[in-house]
C-alpha cells in the first residue's frame, strides 16, 4: 500500500510503498477515507515535540475510514462498517489508561505520533476494537476531523464549564480548525458571549458566523486593551488559548479575570507566565489539555449525527499531494482543515 512517511526531520514526507498490515488478534485494518491534516503534524516533521517517534513514521491522528479486515476476537464490528478512529492510544495499564484518559498515558503510544503508524496511507492498523467509533449518518472523509479538531476543543470548554458564566465574556485566541469548533461548543455549551481573536480576517469572518459576538486582529497592538474595553474592565472568565505562544499565553492571561481560567490547547512553544499583582489576577487557574477520551469522541460523533454540530467546512487533497498541503499550512494558507484522502 501507499502511505506518506516521515523519514528525516525537517524534511519532506516520502511516498512509500509499504506491505499492507495484517491484524492481528484483537486489531483491526481500517481502509482510510480520510486523514486530516493538523498543524501538530508541522511540530512532529520539524522534531519539536518530545515524543518517541520512530522514524520512517506514517502520519495521521484524525482518521476516519472503513473497516476491511478484522483480528480475531473482535466482536463489536464487522467489514465495511464506517468508523472515526480514536488517536489517544496509550498503554492500557497506568491510571490514565485504567480510567479512561488513554491521551494522557504516562506512555503515549498515539497514531501517528510515535511508534504506532498513522492515516496518511491507504489503510490504517489499530491496535483495539475500542478505539474505533462507528458512524452512522456521516461520511467518514468529512469524519476524520472529529477525531482531534472537534474533539480536543470539546474537552477543553468541557473542564472550564463551570467558569463560565453569562455576564462575562469568553476568549478564543486562534481559529484554525481547532478553534472553529471551539467557539462553536462555546455557543452549545455556555451563555458567555464570545471574543474570536485571529490574524487572518477570513477567519475572523468565520468566527462571526459561528457565533462570536466580536472579532479582532491579534496583530493590533492594543488586543489587551481592546479586549478589556470589551468587557467593562472586567476582564474574560475564561480564555482559550489554540496557538500556545509567548504572545498569545500573554495576553489570554492578561485578560482573565480574577476566578477566571486559561486553557492552553496550541503547542506552539510559548510559556504561560504568571506574574501576581504585574499580568495576572489572583485566584485564576491554568491549564493545558489535551486531546479527549474514547467516550468524548462518542459524544462528539453523537452531536454531529443528531444535528446539534454541524462540521467545518474541509478541504481535501490527495495523499500524493500532502507535501503541498504542508507547505500551505506553514505559509498559513489554511482556513480550517485540509483532510488528505488516499
Amino acid at each position: 500500500m501507499k502511505a506518506a512517511r516521515l523519514h528525516e526531520y525537517h524534511k519532506p514526507l516520502t511516498m512509500d510503498e509499504v506491505p499492507l498490515p495484517k491484524p492481528g488478534p484483537g486489531e483491526v485494518l481500517v481502509k482510510i477515507a480520510g486523514s486530516g491534516f493538523c498543524h501538530s503534524d508541522l511540530h512532529v516533521i520539524d522534531g519539536e515535540i518530545p515524543l518517541d517517534v520512530k522514524l520512517p513514521l506514517t502520519l495521521g491522528h484524525e482518521n476516519a475510514g472503513y473497516v476491511s479486515a478484522l483480528g480475531s476476537g473482535v466482536t463489536t464490528l464487522k467489514e465495511g462498517d464506517p468508523v472515526v478512529v480514536y488517536g489517544g492510544w496509550g498503554c492500557g495499564t497506568c491510571d490514565a489508561c485504567v480510567t479512561g484518559r488513554e491521551q494522557l498515558c504516562s506512555k503515549p503510544q498515539w497514531a501517528g505520533l510515535s511508534r504506532w503508524n498513522g492515516g496518511y496511507a491507504e489503510d490504517l492498523l489499530v491496535p483495539r476494537e475500542r478505539y474505533l467509533v462507528k458512524l452512522e449518518t456521516i461520511d467518514p472523509k468529512r469524519a476524520a476531523p472529529l477525531a482531534d479538531a472537534a474533539l480536543t476543543p470539546y474537552r477543553a470548554v468541557r473542564r472550564a464549564r463551570r467558569y463560565l458564566e453569562p455576564d462575562y465574556m469568553t476568549l478564543v485566541i486562534g481559529l484554525g480548525g481547532l478553534g472553529q469548533y471551539g467557539v462553536k461548543f462555546l455557543r452549545m455549551l455556555s451563555g458567555s458571549p464570545i471574543i474570536a481573536v485571529d490574524i487572518s480576517e477570513d477567519k475572523l469572518k468565520l468566527a462571526r458566523n459561528y457565533g462570536a459576538e466580536h472579532a479582532l486582529n491579534g496583530r493590533d497592538p492594543e488586543i489587551v486593551e481592546k479586549v478589556m474595553d470589551l468587557t467593562g474592565g472586567k476582564g474574560v472568565c475564561a480564555s482559550f488559548d489554540f496557538v500556545g505562544s509567548d504572545q498569545t499565553l500573554e495576553a489570554a492571561i492578561a485578560v482573565t479575570r480574577s476566578s477566571g481560567k486559561v486553557t492552553q490547547v496550541g503547542l506552539a512553544g510559548g510559556t504561560a507566565r504568571f506574574r501576581v499583582m504585574d499580568n495576572s489576577r489572583f485566584e485564576s487557574a491554568f491549564e493545558a489539555t489535551l486531546w479527549g477520551t474514547v467516550k468524548e469522541l462518542r459524544e462528539v460523533v453523537s452531536l454531529v449525527e443528531r444535528g446539534r454540530l454541524e462540521l467545518n467546512d474541509e478541504e481535501f487533497a490527495p495523499l500524493d499531494r500532502i507535501n503541498e498541503v504542508i507547505d500551505r499550512l506553514r505559509k498559513g494558507g489554511v482556513k480550517g482543515r485540509v483532510v488528505v484522502t488516499p
